[in-house]
């Protein structure tokens, strides 16, 4: 397998909506005004955020398939497959009839400060339960292509989704501003998505359609078991990174999340690029563990590399144009209320890209539920320092400052269970973290003793084309060993 390769097509599939979002975000903000478009952005969220509904079934899948190829084991996966639909399935379900009856609830907590869109949202919420079986079948199944490293496949699909959901609720504006429409036509999406995994998945395992409807119980303890603690995380961990949005609207008003949402979601975007590596070296980590292969640190070690290198100049960037790239984009309303939340919450985005290469590893050599655990200590911590800021009159920018301080000591755990996991990962660890901690350094100095524009476009372009031709020059250097990565 080309290692290199698989990450070129994760990072294109991940890119190109990236870019579509940046395009048409200003236009659905205007088109259906701030209070709708702060709703729409948690309809984003809780499609995604319905992945955890999952068990963790489709990273489990992802890891124990991956076990089984590298061991030539693979007449075992149709079997394993199936038992983990069957399971998600009947879930998936359950979840549904639970989320449909709790719309009215959801859309009341949510949109309590504006009544008159109650109604809307919790048409809304209708519509996301009936597409939570199909977003659950969809993650499954891209579990299983990972395993076979079929990241190509997974990008033909995920491309052209990625890119509809963005520009759907632009093209239904002409139409009608009803949440409850938006929504319906991002469900319809999420269905032709998991019809097209299933049929590229039966191509790669055409002996999934003699097992689909076969249940092995024998295989249930070690799915759960694995997936349990895969459960925690995923259940915990993107709790702590959505939740704030609806401390936010209770506390502040719908308005306040959209001020927040705007910077959070662009910059979280940028994970994406790093989140394309992580992706493709998860189910490695898993097959190379497997192998005992002493190729293990120096991915890990690439894979860091890489990653400072595509989020150095993202780093400049914010802090040195926040303001004017946000007054540009969408206006002066959310410059005035949103640049130094953009900031803040910066720094805790190039922590959290460096963060996803531990976290993987981690995982992908079975200890899920180290993590499992470190999520659930730090939740209610996270919570109590959120709320008390937003209480105290810190605003967005405390939930960025709670946001931020919790990533930088989850990825300082994350690292120290890597070293635990594997000695010679230490050098590693500590030459990634004072990477992180000089480079925001030297952008909040920037930021603070620069105030010439020329001067500010000067120290973001030059260092920004520096790091683009390292990059360049090191993949082209490094694409045998990373071609050579997956044994």
């Amino acid at each position: 397998m080309r290692l290199a390769r698989n990450i070129l097509w994760n990072a294109v599939g991940i890119g190109v909506p990236l870019l579509v979002g940046v395009a048409v975000v200003p236009a659905i903000v205007k088109g259906l005004g701030t209070e709708r478009f702060g709703f729409l952005s948690i309809v984003w969220m809780m499609i995604g955020y319905f992945s955890i509904f999952d068990l963790g079934l489709g990273r489990t899948l992802t890891k124990l398939a991956a076990d089984r190829l590298g061991a030539g084991r693979e007449d075992e996966v149709a079997s394993l497959a199936a038992t983990t639909l069957i399971i998600v399935v009947v879930s998936s379900i359950v979840v549904s009839v639970a989320v449909a009856a709790s719309s009215g609830w959801l859309a009341h907590r949510t949109l309590g400060s504006s009544p008159d869109l109650v109604p809307e949202g919790s048409a809304a919420i209708l519509c996301l339960a009936a597409s939570l079986p199909f977003v659950l079948l969809a993650t499954v199944l891209t579990g299983l292509l990972e395993a076979y490293q079929r990241f190509a496949m997974i990008s033909a699909v995920r491309l052209p989704l990625g890119v509809l959901v963005l520009v759907a609720p632009l093209a239904v504006l002409p139409f009608s501003r009803h949440l409850g429409i938006i929504t319906a036509v991002l469900a319809a999406l999420r269905v032709l998505n998991a019809g097209a995994l299933a049929w590229l998945t039966l191509r790669v395992v055409p002996a999934l359609r003699q097992e689909a409807f076969r249940f092995r119980r024998e295989l249930v303890r070690p799915l759960l078991t694995f997936g349990g603690w895969l459960t925690v995380s995923n259940v915990v961990g993107p709790l702590m990174i959505y939740f704030d949005r609806f401390i936010i609207a209770a506390i502040m008003g719908s308005a306040a999340i959209a001020y927040y949402t705007v910077p959070y979601d662009v910059l979280n975007r940028l994970l994406l690029f790093p989140q394309a590596i992580q992706g493709v070296l998860f189910p490695n980590f898993a097959i190379m563990r497997v192998q005992n292969s002493p190729r293990i640190v120096s991915v890990f070690a690439r894979s860091s590399e890489i990653t400072m290198l595509l989020m150095a100049p993202p780093l400049l960037a914010t802090m040195l144009f926040a303001y004017q790239g946000l007054e540009w984009w969408v206006g002066t309303a959310f410059a005035q209320n949103s640049t130094q939340t953009a900031k803040i919450l910066m720094v805790g985005v190039i922590v959290n890209a460096m963060a996803r290469t531990p976290f993987v590893f981690v995982q992908g050599v079975g200890y899920a539920k180290w993590t499992a655990a470190l999520h659930f200590l730090e939740l209610p911590i996270y919570a109590l320092v959120l709320l008390s800021l937003l209480k105290g009159g810190a605003g967005i920018e405390g939930a960025a400052y709670a946001w931020s301080g919790r990533i930088i000591v989850d990825t300082i755990a994350l690292y120290a269970m890597t070293v635990r996991l594997e000695p010679r990962m230490l050098r590693t660890g500590l030459r990634d973290l004072s990477w992180v901690v000089a480079a925001c350094v030297l952008a909040l100095y920037l930021d603070w003793s620069l105030h010439d524009l020329w001067a500010r476009i000067a120290v973001t372009v030059l260092p920004s084309l520096a790091c683009g031709v390292v990059l360049l020059t090191y993949l082209n250097r490094a694409r045998p060993a990373l071609m050579q990565g997956n044994p």
